[in-house]
């Protein structure tokens, strides 16, 4: 799949929902219009829509969701008050009807539409996350889905997929179940049986202080979090109400009409805090936490400059100014009008787009998916979005808008079996265990069926693979789970974990990333055969060196500081070998050496165990394919070679490994290259195996095949010893 703009599962910024109404819908009370609040709906949907298209031209334009969160918490806050100050109690049944009419029927169209499409022209692959991801996005919870993935390094990678925009639809959702309990119990307090001035203001009184105390608290939280370095920061609801509570407390104090000096100073100030933290932050920023003060509290002001009870022509600066101006223009509003809309198309447009033209996205495709994007929202809005909530069945019935709600929700949640259903349809022809039964007699498999004459893709008269493409990206950490002998980047230590006999007169250590991890399974299997004992070190995305990767630097504790601590266990109890290897693509900081950066690092650690008595195999990486080759293979399952690449395309250039083994020549080197490649060619599918569950990872079941490879570069590099 060609790459997506700003796309990323670890950071998709999306809209949220706000009411528009032009009265309190459970009162009748008028309220005025306000023009500015629209055309900073408008302005933060154009961010959103922006940087999903061209994140270079807006780095910052995910932070039209924080301008939402503020604008949703006011407004519901306030309709909130108005009711509770003026009935004395708040209709939860009602408010959560309201809400429903208001959300529910434009994205559960979206929803239908995209698990409609994705079912017919996704990977099949892909099915399994797309069914979960959209049943979290129609139950609302889907900000959690994405948390869990971030701290999940065999997730966190993955491809951004047509519904992930709903995770800031789920923050509020979930503040829309909150917050009015906060209400409730703040009328509770007060205990108040009637509307009255006196009672109306200690009840704000108190929701003062209920508000604050949640806004320091998710405030607080959020600082640490993104401070901590918690990737899961960036979705929870609990490092994101405080946005909304921001917006709440405004509404609860209110302001006193403003001069119109003043009110440009505030509304001004607050267009520029907007503007600058659109321009300045980026994907790397650490966010929300404090990064995201400025955006919440220009927000407040531009909100705030406009909170006077001047007649409807007044408000919100003089009718002159360019903000003003600005924010009445036609186009201003229409676009606020649909931002909901908009922001419910535009990111599903966006993937889909992508997907099925599988090429690089140019300028006239950005075109096309903005002028969809922009159709879709305003048929919604029109078609959709105004009609349901204008419709008086369900509008004077709450309880018919809640059980339509929920009878909708479970219809599109019926849709999400077609991913099931389709992947039934279109796997292929089936995985090894299914037709091995009905094959000839089975030759060796994966590496074992590699000859120095020929590498065959299938060793069987019939298609036929194992792993199957749907379970490949599943074939990784069998003999060593993840959450205990896996350490992610984040992590304090590196897990030790081991395999065959403890007490075993030989002894191997591996130590490395993700792709020494590769190697796991097939080295646990030979301890326990063999009768040697593993242990293991192995830490995503951390090369064994003493060196920092460009991607961490100034960030010592990401890589370097765990190896050495992992380097002096190892010296505490040397093996007979380790064997260690990383993603050489990596690049390193200069580490003022003479030789490629980098390299003097590894060179030092492989001498120091060398002079401790251990041998030390460095295996080269594994040639790159261009493609998820799971996803690749699924729709090319009879013909899998459509997915390898020419030899020259797939080999990693080694310069550093290269150039560390010159400073440490005793050291052995393991290149498994002719087990992918030909003199011309490199596979995905090897002697009826699937090699690889991403691009560049092998899966454990070929590992496993290679077995008698691995034995040998063992013995060699101990005999070099």
């Amino acid at each position: 799949m060609p790459d997506v703009p700003a796309v990323s599962s670890s950071q998709v910024a999306a809209a949220a929902t706000s009411p528009q109404p032009s009265e309190t819908p459970s009162t009748g009370v008028p309220r005025h219009f306000r023009a500015d609040i629209q055309a900073l709906r408008a302005i933060a949907v154009v961010l959103v829509v922006v940087y999903h298209l061209r994140p270079n031209r807006v780095s910052g334009g995910y932070i039209g969701v924080d301008v939402f969160f503020v604008i949703s918490g006011f407004l519901i806050t306030g309709h909130l008050v108005r009711e509770a100050a003026r009935t004395g109690r708040v209709r939860l049944g009602a408010f959560w009807a309201a809400r429903a009419r208001r959300i529910l029927p434009a994205s559960l169209v979206a929803l239908a539409a995209t698990i409609a499409v994705t079912a017919w022209v996704a990977p099949v692959t892909l099915f399994e996350d797309l069914r979960k991801q959209a049943l979290a996005s129609l139950f609302y919870v889907q900000n959690w889905v994405l948390a869990a993935d971030a701290v999940d390094y065999s997730a966190a990678d993955n491809e951004a997929t047509a519904f992930q925009h709903f995770w800031s639809l789920s923050v509020e959702e979930q503040f829309y179940v909150f917050w009015p309990l906060l209400v409730v119990a703040a009328l509770w307090v007060v205990a108040r049986r009637t509307a009255g001035r006196g009672d109306e203001r200690r009840l704000r009184l108190v929701l003062v202080v209920f508000f604050s105390i949640v806004v320091a608290a998710s405030l607080a939280f959020s600082i640490f979090a993104v401070a901590d370095g918690q990737a899961n920061a960036y979705f929870v609801t609990t490092t994101r109400i405080w946005e909304l509570g921001a917006g709440g407390l405004l509404a609860v104090i209110g302001g006193r009409p403003l001069r119109a000096g003043w009110r440009y100073l505030i509304a001004y100030l607050g267009l520029i805090a907007i503007a600058v933290s659109a321009l300045t932050l980026t994907n790397e920023s650490p966010f929300p936490g404090l990064a995201a003060l400025p955006v919440i509290l220009g927000t407040m002001a531009l909100i705030f400059a406009g909170t006077d009870h001047e007649p409807d022509d007044q408000v919100s600066l003089s009718r002159f100014d360019p903000w003003t101006f600005g924010s009445r223009l036609r186009i201003t509003q229409w676009i606020g009008d649909r931002s909901y809309s908009l922001y419910l198309w535009h990111f599903p447009v966006i993937i889909i787009w992508t997907m099925v033209i599988d090429r690089k996205v140019g300028y006239l495709d950005v075109i096309g998916m903005l002028v969809l994007s922009v159709v879709l929202a305003d048929l919604s809005y029109r078609f959709i979005e105004q009609p349901m909530r204008r419709a008086a069945y369900f509008r004077l019935s709450t309880r018919r808008s809640l059980i339509g709600a929920a009878i909708s929700m479970a219809i599109v949640a019926a849709m999400t079996f077609a991913y099931p259903v389709m992947a039934a349809r279109t796997a292929g022809g089936g995985d090894w265990d299914e037709l091995a039964a009905t094959s000839r007699a089975v030759p060796e498999l994966g590496a074992a069926a590699v000859s120095a004459d020929s590498i065959p893709t299938f060793v069987t008269t019939s298609p036929a693979m194992t792993p199957s493409p749907l379970e490949a990206k599943e074939d990784r950490n069998i003999a060593f789970s993840a959450d205990e002998c896996v350490a992610d980047v984040k992590d304090d230590a590196t897990p030790r974990c081991q395999a065959g006999p403890a007490s075993a007169e030989e002894s191997v250590v591996l130590v490395g990333d993700s792709h020494a991890r590769m190697y796991s399974t097939a080295l646990a299997e030979m301890a326990e055969d063999e009768g040697w004992s593993l242990t293991t070190y192995l830490r995503n995305a951390c090369p064994f060196s003493p060196v920092m990767r460009n991607r961490e630097a100034d960030r010592e504790t990401i890589c370097v500081g765990p190896n050495a601590d992992v380097m002096e266990a190892i010296l505490a109890d040397p093996p007979d070998l380790v064997i260690t290897t990383w993603s050489q693509v990596a690049t390193f900081v200069d580490d003022g050496s003479s030789t490629v950066p980098g390299a003097q690092g590894f060179a030092d650690y492989w001498n120091r165990l060398e002079d401790a008595g251990s041998d030390v195999l460095v295996v080269r990486d594994v040639p790159r394919m261009a493609t998820e080759v799971p996803d690749c293979v699924a729709e090319n399952y009879d013909n899998p070679d459509e997915c390898g690449l020419p030899r020259d395309e797939a080999i990693v250039d080694s310069p550093v490994l290269d150039a560390a083994v010159d400073l440490a020549p005793r050291v052995a080197v393991a290149d498994f290259t002719d087990l992918f490649c030909t003199a011309e060619f490199c596979k995905p599918v090897i002697g009826s195996v699937l090699a690889y569950h991403d691009t560049d990872h092998i899966t454990d079941t070929f590992a496993v095949t290679m077995i008698p490879q691995l034995r040998a570069e063992m013995e060699e590099a101990l005999t070099r010893g």
